[in-house]
């Protein structure tokens, strides 16, 4: 089973990002890689729609799970869509808010720019989560990741993908508290450009579960990358209870 995280960067009204042709990109990624599970950060609705059809077109069979941030579809409103095979049976899926108040949507800490979110479903095995982080205000990044930490559901492995916008020190406490391993730990830097160095994007699991060959994909589709972060994908080859 392969795993794939990708921020989307997002298609809004003030970015000139080309996100037609990069999602072209990011659906010829899908088609050569065949991932059984993509978590995604940055997708906005109409992102979203066109993914679907483009997803439909090439005979690409995968359901979406989750619900937006502001639940509102405007601009600024993001996804943190998990893509899942339609081979797998989900059970249960459900997008918390980051905050205070998980249950409550469009909740946040104090002096975020705008809500952040996890979303999650549940297979017969397994636990996926998807995430992205706050990108300036470093005590929430703190605070959302003990909201993390109280909403996973620990009767079953777990399978956490996203954009966690935060530094290895950090991170390696969330996973040490968690019972959690980063997959990716080796693949380096994760942003495109080249004043960014930093490894922003993550797969982690839990010790249960089994892994090799982490990648991650620094190509460009017609001399474009796909985003302004690479995506990154795992392949999980055994799940124990």
């Amino acid at each position: 089973m392969k795993i794939m995280t990708f921020n989307l960067k997002d298609d809004g009204l003030f970015i000139f990002s080309n996100w037609k042709k990069r999602l072209k990109g990011f659906v010829n990624l899908i088609i050569n890689e065949k991932p059984d599970i993509i978590g995604t950060q940055e997708m906005t609705y109409k992102a979203k729609k066109a993914l679907e059809k483009l997803l439909l077109k090439n005979n690409l069979e995968y359901n979406f799970y989750g619900e937006s941030r502001n639940r509102n579809n405007f601009i600024f409103d993001e996804y943190n869509s998990i893509l899942i095979s339609k081979k797998l049976k989900v059970l249960s899926s459900k997008t918390y808010s980051l905050s205070k108040t998980p249950l409550i949507p469009k909740t946040k800490f104090k002096n975020d720019t705008f809500p952040r979110i996890i979303t999650y479903a549940e297979t017969k095995d397994f636990y996926i989560y998807n995430t992205h982080l706050s990108n300036k205000v470093n005590e929430n990044k703190i605070l959302q990741l003990e909201c993390i930490t109280n909403l996973l559901r620990k009767n079953k492995p777990i399978i956490i993908t996203g954009d966690f916008n935060l530094g290895v020190t950090k991170l390696k406490k969330f996973c040490e508290k968690n019972n959690l391993i980063d997959t990716t730990k080796t693949i380096g830097k994760t942003f495109t450009t080249k004043k960014e160095i930093y490894h922003l994007d993550h797969i982690l699991i839990t010790k249960n579960i089994k892994y090799e060959n982490p990648i991650k994909h620094d190509f460009k589709y017609k001399n474009t990358y796909l985003s302004d972060h690479y995506p990154i994908s795992v392949e999980i080859k055994k799940i124990s209870k």
